[in-house]
């Protein structure tokens, strides 16, 4: 695999180099080197130049470094420089030319004994080395297969003859081996290698053989051949072609450089031999042996002793811990080691590491995770035998563990080059577990150095730093913790060299923005400058001021130098007419305002609006379609309602106004400033505000005090509902900025607050999609082209899609089968057939778990029922077991509702607990303790957390305190005494006492004596002052307060409407929603100096004062021209309407000297409120990074846009993603993101959006998944349903043609109390007017389902096995009122059809509203919602509707199907529970007498003003016969107080004298609903109740009713003794003890 060359024409693969220019064995598998340079990632990390070998003579050449020494260049690079003809040594460019001869020198030796005998007895594995047992006894001996004369094969137990050589580290070694006849019969129990040994790069051939050219090398390794002149190559075994050593001499004729193999066979077998060490793993648990094949001045190569790895290892002098040999070594081509503790035991101060040096050393990984050799010693030659390692330091190395502050102290103490060779050990320290802020002190300053900074080899250890969870999670804190130090200018400088260093080193440092803490960095820096550090006691250094100005040129956004520099920020105050100007420029939605303006509040939209289309040309338009949607989404309803309100025609449904709005206070929060405002009591004393939904937290209120010349936005802050009955008071805070100087006390604003929207869900995306760059989105060529073509994750590849499966599998695997499900096999290949065969699962689900695993965009559509989230979960599991690796981050999911996300967490939290919701509304038990807030808690901070928080604290203390004062003054409409000596100068001040002293006149000389000079002028003798120099006691009412007009306001008695409690809508609910997430926000801690909380307060009492300008319109014009300076030293000489116009000056001077101080007293209290939020979000990071699940809603993802911006998930999941705006989606997205699947079905629910328009005509509510599905995106739709029966899931086949039905849904119970499983009960009654409120009711309706739930409750159903849908929430609350007169169905759920997506249950009842004579549908029409509504039931489904509404197809077709089986009329079949008998009722009224309970009696409710059954109620008693004389209900209501009734009533219902005899009897529906339940008539409704009749007569369009009670004789037969009646065999009776309904 070739890389991409760099400069030098290194290729960019992995690996180290050689140092004889060969293949590397830990290159990758394959990176060869350039022609000029080393791979990059490997030492030397050369930016030119690069490796080259040169062509050696024809006799052996030698290799050397150029002069003799190690260079890193940063040109040129390494050049090797041809040889001599005769065998000139290899050399660098200008390098001297070696001796003739051989290659490598001989070892030198000194012979000890010649001509012993002896047999091998071991082999090193897979090495050309061995040991021999001496015949004599001694200690056995290592031999070389290059030793062996004649290239003979040498096998175990092999006799041979052999001299004994002693090397230059005084170590005993065979030479010159040679086989003998076997006299000594061989051990039959010793097992025996069946693989033959070759010598492989790193034996003792590697670094001894020139033979290096540049088309391969013997050191490159027997793969890939072996570079030649001829054609021969390394056949067979290794045989030594002459008598002698291959060791020094170069292969002649026959040999490699001549074509001839190297002939003959060297069959090395390894085996395990009693007592001798074999090579196999040693005893030491993490000690490797090694020799040492290769060196460099700093660094070398090891090949491991005794393993099956043949892979050499890169070391770093600088791992070198320490010597156990004797021989310190030679310096000639070896590296120079300093003992680290400075001598060791046997005195020596250094040693040297030369080729074939045993040593013993530990693996450890590089900073590009390659394996490399760490705690190296230099061992005793054959040391490895033993297994026993030096001990260094009185321990073993072996088990020494080295602490994060020894790593530290090891790393500062080297030089810039030890550094940059040591990125691992820098690494590691970084991602240690014991790393602590101390510890990036140093980190920062070591970054920081001048050596690093200006060596462009360090780039690696810059983005070893950015990428560290210590940088994200901890530099923060640091910064925020060393700003208000004295002595933090040090930590300051470096950390913004650092800083610079990282950001102009990065290729892209615009994809940095967000990362990096540069806002507390510069905010520390002023406060520095500020507080007189160290560093900035002379002022900015030049250096810091052109780093910082560096920064901001990068990152504009986040780093603003004026305030740093002294530049005073221009104000922001404009007029309609420069806003409209502006936006007419403004042509990118980065320049766009998020929040309306007064040009588009009185005009039409200022910005051209694109329609939402299926493809894309460019991100940037992309993004701003969506952006100027969404924005128009919200502003559209606020235009039109402020136009509605100046007409004087807008709807209280829809605007609450508020007139005579002021300002009355300042806060300090925790959140940052806040203004408290003030409502006239008249208009908020009728309102209950512990339940009114008006003025919730988050609402958008427009202020404006100038007829909506001029606007000011503002949100709900906190509404107190104490403090808002009690003064009318609430807080407010501006959305964007800190201050506005026009939001100002003494101003009257009319203040307009818009219900139909709730701004803070647009406002969180808009922010996020203003910062999105293009560089941001990833996906860019699926999300904008048509017809995108699957490609998998990044981060598969072929190495890497081995994927194991039992875990996911293992549950839904058959009992049965007759083959198992495999456990793991490669994701990217053809899946198993046998999958299909071993898991009960439905093809399309194993389709779509394939699709989400193996496309980077996955699409899977779930029709209803199909199961979604079972798939879902699925693809979680089997994600989270084998990404692990892969991952830096957790995988974020993403549901629609709260609920949704509670269900999908509880599923995944049953094989991972590592989960980490976000936001606070979750119902879950489960879930709230994994809530992200409850986690943080138990997390412990650290101590620089407590040192930071402190810090920041007594900063805002004392901005606060700063902040008070300047708003005292602002408030104050007197000139106090130290602001006379600011005021006026000294001499001046001096010569205005002595001006009071001689109007003191003769009483002067009695003061003098107590006030000799100015400076004892206090309060209390200035106030006199003043009394005397103005001539008034009440000089505070000089102030030049501007008197407010109205402002061409409408007062409150025009106001249409005036104020009321608006409806409860989901906006409404969603702003509860962040109320309560907001009370958790709130910090639980002490917020004050003294313990306590809460917020500074500053109470505002008096109007604030013109500007200049302004005063000097209303001065007359003799004091227009005058100045109160030319007068200082003679005040009290001026006239008084001078002195008093000098006062005035002096209050305006005050004033706005205080006031323009205001602005930025607010942006460092927001910015110290920010600072203590990256604080916490600091430490929620830290916890989230730990997880594997982080669940979000789609409002939570767009509120914490900076938590996720530095999380950065690979993987998104987003269950129900048709159903989310596509905005919402791309705010959860990132340039890291790799793998997004989206789960949903575009043909349920849709986006929904605050205004039609956007929808029908610019497709707003297509979603990202409906769209990329349109474009021909590839995606798998699930095809088999198991939640409806059949004959439910019948009438959704029109919208789904090929879904089928799964065995287990024939198996659903019947249903109970009615005939039909499903049911369309039509009806004719009109809904209701609309009244109030935009939604639609209608009361027929409701009273039916009321009814008819109650029967279905009282035939066997529990309450919770029921639920009524209905598309308006108008009609939900009619239905609660109705359906909850019940104690039987409290807890009955009731919602609407838009809130139950993804819900089921065994009964649904629906209620489609829709009756009226415009043949207006609504809802209705939208195939999404019906789709809905008749999914969501398991067994059984009743309907009710005006079926002469219904014209759609869709609902043709539903009908059509119904109508086949006799499922659709009039008359709904019920069940009678006792009798069984079958009574098809048409109205509430008829479920009520088939109960025999009046509750559900609605006397004509719904049927008009003179209902029918109202009429016939009232005619009871006009037949004589049948009732006596004629009566009405109010009658009879009265008489009902009598405790007897003289006249007995002819008819089968018997007489009513004592108060048992009860209608219905309490065996009925009371009676069943327990002890302590309500009876008929406490539960009924508060209205007159007559008697049942014996016969309802025919009227209208009903038909004639009779009720047949039971013989009373039957009934009297069976009271008990207590004279309450029995029941018993009325139940078994259906002739005498039943009510039946006779239908003529």
């Amino acid at each position: 695999m070739g890389g991409k060359k760099d400069k030098g024409g290194n290729e960019k693969g992995g690996g180290w180099p050689r140092e004889d220019g060969g293949k590397s064995r830990d290159n990758g598998g394959g990176d060869k080197w350039g022609e000029k340079g080393t791979t990059k990632g490997g030492w030397p990390d050369e930016r030119k130049g690069g490796w080259q070998d040169g062509k050696g003579g024809e006799k052996g050449e030698r290799k050397g470094f150029e002069k003799g020494e190690w260079q890193d260049e940063r040109k040129g690079g390494w050049q090797d420089g041809k040889g001599g003809e005769k065998g000139d040594r290899k050399g660098f460019e200008k390098g001297e030319k070696g001796e003739k001869g051989k290659g490598k020198a001989p070892r030198p030796e000194k012979l000890v004994s010649q001509g012993l005998r002896g047999i091998v007895i071991s082999f090193i594995k897979d090495k050309p080395s061995g040991f021999l047992q001496r015949s004599d006894g001694e200690r056995d001996v290592f031999f070389d297969i290059t030793d062996v004369i004649g290239g003979e094969s040498v096998e175990l137990y092999d006799a041979v003859e052999f001299d004994v050589v002693e090397g230059n580290d005084r170590k005993l070694y065979a030479a010159r081996l040679k086989k003998v006849p076997k006299d000594t019969p061989q051990d039959k129990n010793t097992l025996k290698s069946s693989t033959p040994l070759t010598a492989s790069t790193a034996g003792s051939l590697t670094g001894s053989l020139g033979l290096a050219a540049k088309k391969g090398s013997l050191t490159g390794g027997f793969s890939g051949g072996l570079a030649k002149k001829g054609g021969g190559g390394l056949s067979g075994g290794l045989t030594a072609s002459t008598p002698g050593s291959l060791t020094g001499s170069l292969l002649k004729s026959g040999g490699i450089l001549s074509g001839g193999g190297l002939g003959g066979k060297a069959k090395l077998e390894d085996a395990n031999a009693d007592g001798a060490a074999d090579g196999e793993e040693d005893e030491e648990e993490g000690v490797v042996w090694g020799r040492v094949v290769s060196t460099r001045e700093r660094f070398g190569f090891l090949q491991r002793l005794g393993s099956s790895d043949t892979g050499d290892v890169f070391f770093r002098a600088a791992d070198v811990s320490g010597m156990g040999s004797n021989d310190p070594g030679e310096r000639a081509n070896g590296i120079e080691i300093t003992m680290p503790n400075g001598r060791n035991s046997m005195g020596h101060t250094k040693f040297y590491l030369n080729i074939d040096d045993e040593v013993s050393f530990t693996m450890s990984k590089d900073h590009t995770g390659k394996p490399c050799a760490a705690d190296i010693c230099k061992e005793k030659k054959g040391a490895w035998r033993t297994g026993r390692r030096t001990q260094l330091g009185g321990r073993s190395t072996a088990h020494r563990q080295e602490t994060v502050k020894d790593q530290m102290n090891r790393l500062l103490e080297m030089g810039a080059d030890q550094v940059l060779h040591n990125a691992s050990l820098f690494k590691e320290i970084l991602e240690s577990p014991q790393f602590d802020p101390s510890h990036l002190c140093k980190i920062v300053s070591l970054l920081a150095s001048q050596d690093l900074a200006e060596d462009d080899r360090a780039d690696p250890l810059y983005r070893i730093f950015l990428d560290s969870s210590a940088m994200k999670t901890m530099l923060r804190t640091n910064i925020i913790k060393h700003s208000a130090g004295q002595h933090s200018g040090t930590f300051l400088v470096e950390c913004l060299k650092c800083l610079v260093e990282v950001v102009v080193r990065h290729p892209t440092p615009q994809s940095l923005r967000g990362q990096l803490p540069l806002v507390e960095l510069v905010e520390a820096w002023e406060m520095s400058v500020r507080e007189g550090s160290s560093a900035t006691k002379k002022g900015l250094p030049d250096d810091v001021r052109h780093m910082l100005m560096c920064l901001q040129k990068k990152f504009p956004d986040d780093v603003n130098l004026d305030r740093l520099f002294g530049v005073r920020a221009k104000k922001d105050v404009r007029s309609a007419a420069e806003e409209y100007s502006e936006l007419l420029e403004a042509d990118h939605y980065m320049d766009m305002p998020i929040l309306p303006t007064s040009a588009e509040m009185l005009g039409q939209c200022a910005f051209e609006l694109s329609e939402n289309m299926r493809t894309y040309e460019k991100v940037e338009d992309y993004v701003q379609t969506h952006f100027m949607l969404l924005r128009e989404d919200y502003v559209e309803p606020l235009r039109a309602g402020i136009k509605l309100y100046m007409q004087g025609r807008h709807s209280p449904k829809d605007l609450h106004v508020y007139t005579d709005v002021k300002v009355v206070g300042m806060l300090s929060t925790w959140e940052g400033v806040v203004y408290r405002v003030e409502l006239p009591k008249a208009q908020v004393k009728k309102i209950k505000w512990d339940s009114s939904k008006q003025l919730m937290y988050g609402s958008l209120l427009c202020l404006s005090d100038d007829s909506f010349e001029t606007l000011i936005w503002a949100t709900v802050w906190r509404r107190d509902a104490e403090m808002m009955s009690a003064e009318g008071q609430l807080d407010i805070r501006l959305p964007f900025e800190t201050f506005d100087d026009r939001l100002s006390p003494g101003k009257s604003f009319c203040c307009i607050e818009n219900v139909t929207i709730y701004f803070e869900a647009y406002r969180h995306v808009l922010i996020a999609l203003q910062s999105m760059r293009p560089s941001d989105l990833p996906f860019q060529q699926i999300f904008l082209s048509p017809q995108p073509l699957p490609v998998p994750p990044t981060f598969l590849k072929a190495d890497t899609d081995m994927f194991h499966f039992h875990n996911v599998f293992h549950s839904c695997e058959k009992p049965d089968a007759v083959v198992s499900a495999p456990r793991s096999f490669k994701i990217l290949q053809e899946w198993p057939s046998t999958l299909l065969q071993a898991l009960d699962i439905d093809p399309t689900q194993l389709d779509a778990i394939r699709h989400a695993m193996t496309s980077a965009v996955a699409l899977i559509q779930g029709p209803p029922g199909t199961g979604k989230t079972w798939v879902g979960l699925k693809i979680v599991q089997a994600l989270l077991e084998n990404t692990r690796e892969v991952r830096y981050s957790p995988i974020l999911v993403v549901c629609y509702t709260n609920h949704a996300l509670d269900q999908f967490l509880e599923g995944i939290f049953k094989f991972c607990e590592k989960i980490a919701r976000i936001g606070s509304r979750s119902k879950s038990e489960i879930m709230q303790t994994r809530n992200l807030k409850e986690l943080v808690g138990e997390l412990k901070p650290s101590k620089e957390y407590y040192q930071a928080r402190k810090s920041l604290n007594d900063r805002r203390d004392r901005l606060r305190e700063d902040f008070g004062k300047m708003l005292e003054l602002v408030d104050s409409h007197t000139v106090g005494v130290k602001s006379g000596r600011n005021i006026l100068k000294e001499k001046e001040f001096e010569a205005f006492y002595q001006g009071y002293l001689d109007y003191l006149a003769e009483d002067a000389g009695k003061v003098t004596s107590v006030y000799e000079d100015d400076d004892a002028v206090d309060d209390e003798l200035w106030t006199k002052m003043m009394k005397a120099w103005l001539e008034t006691s009440h000089f505070e009412k000089l102030a030049p307060v501007m008197k407010q007009s109205a402002g061409g306001l409408p007062t409150l008695d025009k106001l249409k409407g005036g104020v009321s409690d608006d409806d409860v809508d989901a906006e409404e609910e969603e702003a509860e929603q962040e109320q309560h997430e907001r009370k958790l926000d709130v910090e639980q801690v002490g917020e004050k100096k003294n313990g306590g909380m809460g917020d500074f307060y500053a109470e505002i009492k008096n109007a604030w004062l013109p500007y200049w300008e302004e005063h000097q319109g209303r001065m007359s014009l003799d004091l227009l021209s005058f100045t109160w300076s030319d007068h200082a030293e003679a005040l009290w000489l001026l006239p008084r309407e001078k002195r008093h116009e000098t006062y005035r000056q002096w209050l305006l001077e005050q004033h706005h000297e205080a006031r323009e101080q205001l602005p930025e007293m607010s942006r460092l209290l927001e910015r110290n409120a920010d600072s203590r939020a990256a604080l916490e979000r600091d430490r929620k990071l830290e916890l989230l990074r730990e997880m594997q699940i982080v669940g979000m809603t789609t409002t939570a993802v767009s509120k914490y846009q900076s938590l996720l911006r530095e999380l950065r998930p690979e993987i998104v999941i987003v269950e129900e993603a048709a159903e989310v705006l596509e905005a919402h989606i791309l705010t959860a997205l990132h340039a890291r993101t790799q793998h997004v699947i989206l789960i949903g079905d575009h043909q349920q629910l849709r986006p929904g959006t605050a205004v039609y328009r956007l929808s029908k005509s610019f497709h707003l509510d297509v979603s990202l998944f409906e769209r990329l599905i349109k474009n021909g995106a590839d995606h798998v739709t699930l095809l088999q349903q198991r939640r409806m029966h059949p004959k439910i899931s019948r009438l959704m086949r029109q919208l789904y043609p090929n879904l089928r039905d799964h065995e287990s849904t024939y198996k659903r119970p019947e249903v109970m109390g009615v005939k039909q499983r499903t049911f369309f009960l039509r009806h004719n009654k009109m809904e209701d007017d609309e009244g109030e409120s935009h939604s639609k009711t209608n009361t027929w309706e409701a009273s039916f389902i009321a009814a008819l739930c109650s029967h279905l409750v009282q035939s066997g159903y529990d309450e919770t096995q029921i639920t009524v849908l209905t598309p308006y929430l108008g009609q939900v609350r009619t239905l609660k009122n109705k359906i909850r007169r019940d104690p039987a169905l409290q807890n009955m759920l009731i919602t609407a059809v838009d809130n139950y997506q993804g819900e089921e249950n065994d009964i649904i009842v629906i209620s489609l509203v829709r009756s009226n004579r415009n043949k207006s549908v609504g809802f209705l029409a939208v195939d999404n919602r019906v789709n809905v509504a008749l999914t969501r039931a398991r067994c059984g489904m009743f309907i009710l509707g005006n079926a002469d509404m219904l014209k759609t197809s869709l609902w043709s077709s539903i009908i059509s199907e119904l109508q086949s089986d006799g499922s659709f009329g009039e008359r709904m079949p019920l069940i009678d529970k006792d009798s069984g008998c079958v009574h098809e009722v048409k109205s509430a009224d008829d479920i009520s007498v088939l109960l025999k309970d009046p509750l559900h009696q609605t006397y004509g409710e719904g049927e008009g003003s003179f209902g029918v059954v109202a009429e016939r109620w009232a005619q009871l008693g006009q037949d004589e016969g049948k009732g006596g004389k004629g009566r009405d209900r109010r009658a009879y209501n009265d008489d009902r107080s009598a405790k007897t009734q003289s006249s007995a009533r002819d008819g089968n219902m018997g007489s009513r004298q004592d108060a048992n005899d009860e209608w219905p009897p309490k065996s009925g529906a009371a009676a069943r609903r327990g002890p302590g339940a309500l009876s008929s008539a406490e539960s009924a409704p508060k209205r007159d109740v007559a008697p049942p009749p014996t016969k309802l007569a025919a009227k209208g369009d009903l038909e004639e009713c009779e009720l047949v009670h039971g013989r009373a004789d039957l009934d009297e037969a069976t009271a008990g003794d207590d004279g309450k009646k029995s029941t018993k065999k009325k139940q078994k009776s259906n002739a005498t003890g039943k009510v039946v309904m006779k239908w003529g």
